[in-house]
């Protein structure tokens, strides 16, 4: 995931892909520095979008008591994304505790990241917006337990 918020681009995987997506439309808003950004953030809730759907098909279905993320596999991917951009904004402009800064927040997403999708694949964490009516939403398939870690 961190690669893909970087800017490498990853081929086959569609979060590893959107992940990517986004991390150059974080990179085209910062430089738009004050015009209108409204049709690159449609780009992003819409990507976000993706994810969350491509999570909620292939995630275990969690235990009725496992406790709810405050916040979407999408949206920690999109926040990771504009660290990552403003990483690499304060980088071109040489501003030191601007980047340090970016860099700790962006480290720190990353370790939220893995731990949460770690709790997703094992169904001890529910995510805002999941089935709500006790069905699996993926058709009864198996799910895969193999949403993208940070490595």
């Amino acid at each position: 995931m961190m690669r893909a918020v970087c800017g490498v681009a990853v081929s086959g995987d569609p979060v590893l892909h959107a992940a990517h997506e986004l991390a150059a439309l974080h990179e085209r808003r910062e430089q738009l520095a004050g015009g209108d950004t409204s049709e690159i953030d449609w780009q992003r809730a819409h990507l976000v979008c993706e994810i969350d759907r491509w999570v909620v098909l292939r995630a275990p279905r969690p235990a009725t008591t496992a406790p709810m993320h405050t916040e979407s596999i999408g949206a920690v991917v999109d926040r990771m994304a504009h660290f990552a951009a403003l990483t690499y904004r304060a980088l071109a402009c040489g501003a030191e505790a601007q980047l340090r800064a970016a860099q700790t927040r962006l480290h720190e997403l990353a370790c939220g990241y893995d731990d949460l999708v770690v709790e997703v694949a094992n169904g001890a964490r529910r995510l805002p917006d999941g089935p709500a009516d006790g069905t699996p939403e993926n058709g009864g398939a198996q799910p895969s337990r193999n949403l993208p870690r940070t490595e």
